[in-house]
Formats: C-alpha cells, sequence, structure tokens
C-alpha cells in the first residue's frame, strides 16, 4: 500500500517490524512530578507554591546545581498549565516535545483513521471553534524583568438557559435534517455529474428554527451570550519578540463545538536606547577622544539599573569600534539566571577646528606617535573644510568655438559619428 515502506513510525512506538509488540508503549509520566516532590493529584496552584520553595533552596545563586534547577523550572511550567499537563499524563515528555495536544488521536486512533475504520463504535470528537489571536505589546524594560498583563476580553460562550439550542421549541429543517448544508448534484455534461456540499435553500444554512414565542428571553434565540473575561498574562523574564502564550479554551465557544484558544502574541517594544537579537542587547555611545586615547569610565542608564562602564588599561578607542560586556545582555527564558551580552559601539567625538591652543597642539606633536609634521614654509598648498557646493560642475558644451568648423569638416561626413563629452565632474 504504501511504496517505500511505511511511513508512519514514529506514530507506533513498539511496532518495529513483524516481531513487535501488539501492546501500547508504557508512557513515563513520573518524572515531572518527582523533580517538584508532589502527588499526581496536585493543584496548579500546589504546584506553584511548590516551586517557588524549591527556588530558595535550588536557585543558582543559593548554591543549587544550574542543570538541576533549569529541569524543574521545566517541569514547573508543564504541570501548572492545565493542557500541557493533561498531554504529559497522556503521553510522557515524549508528548510535550512533540508539541501534541491532549486532542491528539492516540496510536491506535491513528491507525484506525488510515485503514477506513475510524468512527465505528466510537463517539467522533467536537470540532473546536476559531481560534483568537491578540497582540500584546510590551517593553523591554517589562521583558527583561518579567511583568503581568491583565487583558479584558469578551467570548461567546453558550447559553445555560436554553443549552444553546435558541429556545425552548426548535424546528428542526426537514431538507438538511438540521445540518444546516446539503449535498448537491452538479451537471458538467452529459451524463458527467459532480456532488457538492452546500447550504441548504430551505433553512439558509441555520438547520433549524424557533418560534418567536418560544425563544430564549437569554440569548434572545442566538444560542450563545457574550461573557467578559480578565486573562491574567505572565511574561516571563527574557520572553523572545513574538513568542505565543495559549490560554486553551478561553475564546470563542459555539454550540456543539469545543471553545478555541486566546493566543497572545508578544511584541516588543522600540527601545530608545538598545536593540536587541535574541539575547544580546546592543547600544551606541559616544565618547571624547580625550576618553579615546586615555581611558573611559561612562555610567549608562542599564535596563538593570545603572551601570559604570569602563575600559582596560591602555586601551584606545578609534571611531566604530565594538567593546563587549559579558551578561549584560537579557536574560535566557527558562533560564533566567543565565544572560546575554551587551555590545557597545563607540563613537568618537573629535575636537572643533580651531579649538585647540598652539601649547596643546604643540604637546601633542611631542607624545603622540607618528611622522614629524613639515615646518610651514613659503609656497604650501592650504586646504579648507570640505563643503558639497564646491564640486565644480560644467554643464556647457566642451570646445563649442569649434562647433561650426566640425559640421563643416569633410571627414564627418557620409553617416560619420561624432563623440561628445558631457563634460560633468564626479
Amino acid at each position: 500500500m504504501f511504496g517505500g515502506g511505511f511511513p508512519f513510525h514514529e506514530f507506533f512506538s513498539g511496532h518495529h517490524g513483524h516481531g513487535g509488540s501488539d501492546s501500547p508503549e508504557e508512557v513515563d509520566n513520573d518524572k515531572f512530578y518527582e523533580l517538584l516532590e508532589v502527588d499526581k493529584t496536585a493543584s496548579c496552584a500546589d504546584i506553584k507554591k511548590k516551586y517557588r520553595v524549591l527556588a530558595k533552596t535550588k536557585h543558582p545563586d543559593k548554591g543549587g546545581d544550574p542543570k538541576l534547577f533549569a529541569e524543574i523550572t521545566h517541569a514547573a511550567e508543564i504541570l501548572s498549565d492545565t493542557e500541557k499537563r493533561k498531554v504529559y499524563d497522556k503521553y510522557g515528555e515524549k508528548g510535550i516535545n512533540q508539541g501534541m495536544s491532549s486532542h491528539d488521536h492516540g496510536p491506535q486512533d491513528l491507525f484506525e483513521m488510515l485503514s477506513g475504520r475510524q468512527g465505528r463504535g466510537k463517539q467522533q470528537g467536537e470540532r473546536k471553534a476559531p481560534d483568537t489571536n491578540h497582540k500584546l505589546v510590551v517593553s523591554l524594560h517589562d521583558l527583561y524583568h518579567g511583568v503581568t498583563k491583565k487583558l479584558s476580553i469578551n467570548r461567546n460562550r453558550v447559553c445555560l438557559d436554553c443549552k444553546g439550542q435558541g429556545g425552548s421549541k426548535v424546528n428542526v429543517c426537514s431538507e438538511c435534517k438540521g445540518r444546516g448544508h446539503v449535498k448537491k448534484l452538479v451537471q458538467l455534461g452529459p451524463g458527467m455529474y459532480s456532488q457538492s456540499s452546500g447550504p441548504c435553500d430551505e433553512c439558509r444554512g441555520v438547520g433549524k428554527s424557533i418560534d418567536p414565542k418560544y425563544k430564549c428571553k437569554k440569548c434572545k434565540g442566538a444560542r450563545v451570550i457574550t461573557e467578559k473575561k480578565i486573562i491574567e498574562v505572565q511574561v516571563d523574564k527574557g520572553c523572545p519578540n513574538h513568542h505565543k502564550y495559549t490560554f486553551y479554551g478561553e475564546s470563542d465557544e459555539e454550540p456543539e463545538m469545543r471553545p478555541g484558544d486566546f493566543v497572545v502574541i508578544i511584541e516588543e517594544a522600540e527601545h530608545p536606547v538598545f536593540k536587541r537579537k535574541k539575547a544580546d542587547l546592543a547600544m551606541e555611545y559616544k565618547i571624547s577622544l580625550k576618553e579615546a586615547l586615555t581611558g573611559y569610565k561612562v555610567k549608562i542608564d542599564h535596563l538593570d539599573g545603572v551601570k559604570i562602564i569602563e575600559g582596560p588599561p591602555g586601551d584606545i578607542v578609534k571611531p566604530g569600534d565594538i567593546r563587549t560586556i559579558e551578561e549584560l545582555g537579557m536574560p535566557l527564558m527558562k533560564t533566567p539566571y543565565k544572560f546575554g551580552n551587551l555590545f557597545i559601539h563607540f563613537e568618537v567625538e573629535f575636537p572643533a577646528p580651531q579649538s585647540l591652543p598652539s601649547t596643546v597642539v604643540e604637546g601633542l606633536l611631542k607624545v603622540l606617535p607618528g611622522e614629524k609634521v613639515l615646518a610651514q614654509g613659503e609656497g604650501a598648498l592650504k586646504t579648507i573644510p570640505y563643503d558639497k557646493s564646491q564640486i565644480t560642475e560644467n554643464n556647457t558644451a566642451i570646445h563649442s568655438d569649434y562647433k561650426e568648423d566640425d559640421e563643416e569638416d569633410p571627414r564627418l561626413s557620409g553617416g560619420a559619428r561624432r563623440v561628445q563629452c558631457s563634460g560633468t565632474i564626479f
């Protein structure tokens, strides 16, 4: 059936060739609970509380092992999220790494789907309402420290008074049997037909009708009501730009459908000083020529407070030079005790023309390296500061006094081509 071998081996753990076992692979879903020292019946609140307790002794700043604390942090993130916890309990860490959902089909379900037997004797899963995406603009300062944002959203929920029916007396369309769509035959040619599915003409795709006298007083027959909900978004330290936080089942709900997910997409606000690339930061800083030659010690307003930056002894900064300060970048998400680097691009400000006294110039000539300057003498050509207006433009024809002679020159007769010069400099 499948040329080149069976292509779904990853979905069928334990079925390796003809000698494989028919029993499903045992799922290891104990590790995260053991790392957090909690029971599988612990609530999400208990897990968060336990994580805070462990952080007091296991954090690297407290002398803990960084690798172990990273595993504890990862475990707490999974088990404190209701949907991710369901995936872990069902499929183990492998399901988390593969990005599976608690609603995904298991291996046997997939086999039945491929063989065309899915749904026989089993109840089909509910369809899912559309997801909602929301962009949340967060400052670089808040992304550095982590922040909690509250969002007020309006979402549709199935009316509980009528249980999503719209009223106490609902008439089902006899044409489409309440499905809202029917299959239609479209003639393509003599003896040729194509079958397609489209909205029911009888009920206009609704599938049901409600007598106004029996409409639900709460939802007015709409079957859903608008509900206000406050969503708390806990933005992690070092959260990347465009990172997504998914709140499962918090979007709109429709009758006979699972509610959609509310997805928050982090949008990093532009910072006036720092530019970010992943976990690294970059900035520009202007220093004087004196500082560039003799050493600099500058103060910058970092995202983590005021920092004093200085160069190593003997360091000379040229215009455009870049210096690195290690671990002064952004914290790494998941491992907030690790940081990226900060890169400083230096601009060197030179003294204004004619601002240095002659005594200072004489002193610089003595101490600065380089070729000896020739003594000033007669006949030397003086330079002046550059200005764009100094560029010479010549728009007139060159050698215009020879134009008449050229036209009468017999050497140009017979279609000979005249070579012209634009006369434009630069």
